[in-house]
């Protein structure tokens, strides 16, 4: 009869030492998976000023077209560029780096939608890029 009292509470403990194990060799995978995300490689603030000119032509064209899926990925791709050195834009000019990050959110989720609203898109796309040809004047 003892024993049987016993029993319970030790396969309690157990399942619940077990348990404990599992969860943290799950976290220590999700972090090995986080750190192993590779960082946006840093560029001068002129050439991805540069960079994101030569998108946002390429999203101009594609919004001519009415190609969704290139224009999807312009959006994606401008951001990805602008990642690269806004941190930068941002420590040497912050009211720049608002007048980018407007018209760029405005692109990103303007691309993500469906249906495409061309001209809003299009107002944007030069919105960015006449505020790039300041930012590519950065010093």
């Amino acid at each position: 009869m003892k024993s049987r009292k016993l029993l319970v509470p030790i396969l309690v403990v157990a399942a619940l030492s077990l348990t404990a194990c599992g969860n943290n060799n799950e976290k220590t995978a999700d972090e090995t998976k986080k750190t192993e995300q590779p960082s946006p490689k840093s560029v001068s603030i002129s050439d991805g000023a540069k960079d994101m000119k030569q998108t946002i032509a390429d999203l101009n064209a594609q919004l001519k077209a009415k190609d969704v899926t290139k224009v999807k990925e312009s959006g994606a791709k401008l951001e990805q560029s602008w990642q690269t050195f806004e941190d930068d834009v941002k420590d040497k000019s912050p009211d720049l780096y608002g007048k980018v990050e407007t018209p760029l959110h405005t692109i990103e989720a303007g691309a993500a939608s469906s249906p495409l609203d061309p001209p809003t898109l299009t107002k944007a796309a030069n919105e960015l890029d006449g505020v790039l040809s300041d930012v590519q004047n950065l010093k």
